[in-house]
């Protein structure tokens, strides 16, 4: 660029905000990024994570894949068991619900993290957020819940699912049915693993919606567990679980105990784990649509964009590759709007293709009645054992091909 320093502000510290960051410092840009992120510390839980279609090849293009090889949850296909804790359907690794790229999200964030931070134009700030912006035509002014006032030429939020800055962005209008409650409240914890466990995605059901998955860790003491209670319709809400959820994790942890003890297999010993563990975390199962993600000079990104069942961490990914990729064809701060606008023109059309979850998940998925149930495992059953998920598989390369940058550096 021929002018001053591009200023830029990334509210989140997941992956979509870091992941920007590294490829915005690919770019020819003169740029100085501020990452701020509201918890004091890097997040250390999360729940066990995919990588797939072209987002492979952009963490290859980041060198980051033998490190997120080597981080793998070891994971090696998905078991569907019946209530005594017998396989009657299973799937291997790549086919369909195991991911040949499978890390926990702190491990993910850890390497971006890892990629970003010693950079002399990236700063992070933890244990802060946006309080609120204004935008001129020229800058956007921030400021932060911690007192302080900074101004940018590009404002990106990406804090989530739930994110604060979102309708600090857009309009009403545009926000409007935007969070879409899918009916399912999910609970995912580490309890202590025992000889016995195998090193694939254990997934049972039992009637009314209840679920108990245990998946492995990389690490040899630990195991993920998960724990699903899903609505009999999209949008209807349990309030017991909602208060629950809005008094904290004790009283989260009681409901579960309440709903999940009398349903079989291993829910004693979870539930059991579940009192112990130190990384519980419960929330609602959502789904993220906007019709417009940008307003003059600034965005929304990731889960804050676009949070979707099974494909959000790719999409984040591939969303932060192309703004940086459009963004490094700017000539000064002039072009952000327009830059802003040209990456929506490229990746919804990508995104699009991604976004729409099967009619009726998640409760198909988790039913509520014996018989649907009954239906749901004769499916899986028949599917197993005949492979036809891969008639939906042809293709894909093309079908999710990502547009080439001019990187710097690369």
């Amino acid at each position: 660029m021929s002018t001053s320093t591009l200023k830029i502000l990334i509210s989140g510290a997941g992956i979509a905000g870091p992941c920007l960051a590294y490829w915005l410092t690919k770019t020819r840009l003169d740029i100085s990024i501020t990452i701020i992120e509201r918890s004091p510390t890097p997040r250390v839980a999360g729940q066990s994570i995919d990588i797939r279609g072209p987002a492979i090849q952009i963490i290859k293009d980041m060198k980051l894949e033998e490190a997120i090889r080597s981080r793998h949850t070891t994971e090696e296909g998905t078991a569907f068991l019946d209530s005594s804790g017998k396989v009657f359907a299973q799937f291997g690794a790549g086919e369909t619900f195991t991911a040949e790229y499978e890390i926990l999200r702190a491990d993910l964030c850890g390497l971006f993290l890892e990629a970003t931070e010693g950079l002399s134009n990236v700063q992070y700030i933890y244990g802060d957020s946006v309080k609120s912006l204004e935008q001129t035509e020229k800058k956007v002014n921030v400021t932060f819940t911690g007192g302080s006032q900074d101004t940018f030429d590009l404002v990106v939020a990406a804090d989530g699912g739930t994110s604060k800055t979102r309708s600090m962005i857009l309009n009403e209008q545009i926000l409007k049915d935007s969070y879409n409650f899918l009916g399912q409240y999910i609970a995912f914890f580490s309890i202590p693993s025992q000889p016995t466990d195998p090193k694939i995605w254990q997934w049972y059901n039992a009637p009314k919606g209840l679920c108990i998955m245990l998946r492995p860790h990389r690490t040899l003491s630990t195991v993920g567990a998960y724990l699903c209670i899903t609505m009999p319709a999209r949008g209807r809400r349990d309030p017991a679980v909602e208060e629950a959820i809005d008094k904290g994790t004790e009283a989260s942890k009681q409901i579960l105990h309440k709903y999940i003890e009398n349903v079989g297999w291993q829910a004693k010993r979870v539930l059991e784990g579940m009192d112990h563990a130190e990384d519980f975390y419960m929330s609602r199962a959502a789904q993220v649509k906007l019709p417009k993600w940008t307003n003059g000079r600034a965005l929304v990104l990731g889960d804050a964009a676009f949070a979707t069942f099974g494909v959000g961490t790719t999409l984040a990914i591939e969303s932060a590759y192309i703004l940086a990729g459009e963004l490094s064809k700017i000539q000064s701060s002039d072009d952000v709007p327009q830059a802003l606008e040209r990456y929506e023109e490229v990746f919804r059309p990508l995104y699009l293709k991604m976004e729409e979850l099967p009619p009726g998940f998640p409760q198909w998925v988790f039913p509520q009645t014996s018989w649907g149930l009954w239906l749901r495992d004769s499916l899986l059953w028949i599917v197993g054992k005949t492979k036809l998920y891969k008639i939906f598989q042809g293709g894909s390369e093309e079908k999710w091909k990502l547009p080439s940058y001019d990187w710097a550096g690369s």
